[in-house]
């Protein structure tokens, strides 16, 4: 609960010095309707969700793709060895892929006002790795000696409803409040066809109404763009299953130039810092491998990007992203990000 109060006073204390900065230009820079200047220069990189606000009667759909491969096992920011999982667990695993579909919705009820409505479909696939010597089943499959095989779940994830205000807004500067809810429609009780409940980072949602504040500040001058962002995601209470995720806090930081009427490039930093989950689901058993274990969720994070934006048609838009690991210490047990990918085409009308 710390951090989040520490990331509601630093919400307060920029949304606060926005209003005096601003509040002292000359009002003839402030433009109500210039919130369509930013969406036509828009080079907001496809990792990005939130950057500004839409004109009144504007529409935005999108559809993103993110990627996500770890590779490798960390211990409280040290690199292991699967052999030294087995010390403690059945089983472990150090390959790991993750995939999202979304398709996002975007509508500007005024000039200030932007309501959001985003919903995904999640893929997700482990490797499991069984010791010498060894002889059980796992999640239906029955593991011998130096034995591999792969756990795989899928389905629709939470849906969340978002909505934007745009507390400032001149030619140059932007700063936007957002807030929304995450509705708990993805499941969290996804079964093998054994009917063994997968570990907690294999489920498609959180169980859990969640609340997600957030403040973005942008800055455009001709063909720069540059944006910073706070954002968060705050559990309200435990799921049906008897856990709750891990509350969450990042900040992003990007600037892209626009070279031609066609491309963009962009460069982006996003930290991250999670917490365990709590509480836990009774029919896991904790030391079958490191993800059946709430220890072993959460930590600190950074990663850096690198992106280009496509434009056709006037109002089409292509995003590619990719990133790499700057920074990891995760907590517990847990594999490595390896690579990220970020994919997104975006229609205005």
């Amino acid at each position: 609960m710390n951090n989040i109060r520490r990331c509601s006073l630093l919400l307060l204390f920029i949304v606060a010095s926005a209003k005096t900065v601003f509040a002292q230009a000359d009002s003839s820079t402030i433009t109500p309707t210039c919130v369509s200047c930013v969406c036509s220069k828009d080079a907001t990189p496809a990792g990005v969700m939130i950057s500004h606000a839409h004109s009144k009667g504007e529409w935005m759909l999108s559809y993103r793709y993110m990627g996500m491969t770890s590779k490798g096992i960390q211990q409280n920011g040290t690199n292991i060895s699967n052999e030294q999982v087995y010390n403690q667990y059945l089983m472990s695993s150090d390959k790991m892929q993750m995939s999202m579909h979304m398709l996002m919705v975007m509508y500007g009820l005024t000039n200030r006002i932007t309501l959001m409505g985003m919903v995904d479909f999640n893929r997700s696939t482990m490797n499991m790795n069984a010791p010498e010597g060894s002889a059980h089943v796992h999640n239906g499959v029955a593991m011998s000696s130096g034995m591999e095989h792969t756990m795989k779940a899928s389905g629709i994830g939470d849906v969340s409803l978002t909505g934007l205000f745009s507390i400032v807004n001149s030619f140059n500067h932007h700063v936007l409040l957002s807030g929304g809810i995450s509705i708990p429609t993805g499941s969290v009780q996804t079964k093998d066809n054994s009917g063994e409940r997968y570990p907690y980072m294999m489920q498609q949602g959180s169980g859990t109404w969640d609340v997600l504040p957030g403040v973005t500040y942008m800055f455009q001058q001709n063909k720069i763009m540059a944006s910073t962002q706070l954002y968060s995601t705050i559990r309200t209470g435990y799921n049906s299953v008897g856990y709750k995720l891990g509350n969450k806090i990042a900040i992003n930081g990007w600037v892209a130039y626009r070279w031609f009427n066609w491309l963009s490039t962009s460069l982006r930093v996003e930290g991250n810092a999670a917490g365990r989950i709590q509480g836990t689901d009774s029919d896991l058993y904790i030391y079958s491998e490191p993800s059946a274990n709430p220890a072993n969720y959460g930590g600190k994070a950074i990663a850096g990007y690198a992106g280009m934006n496509f434009y056709f048609l006037a109002k089409n838009k292509i995003g590619i992203e990719g990133g790499l690991p700057i920074y990891q210490k995760l907590n517990g047990i847990q594999s490595s990000v390896n690579t990220n990918i970020n994919l997104n085409y975006t229609l205005l009308f």
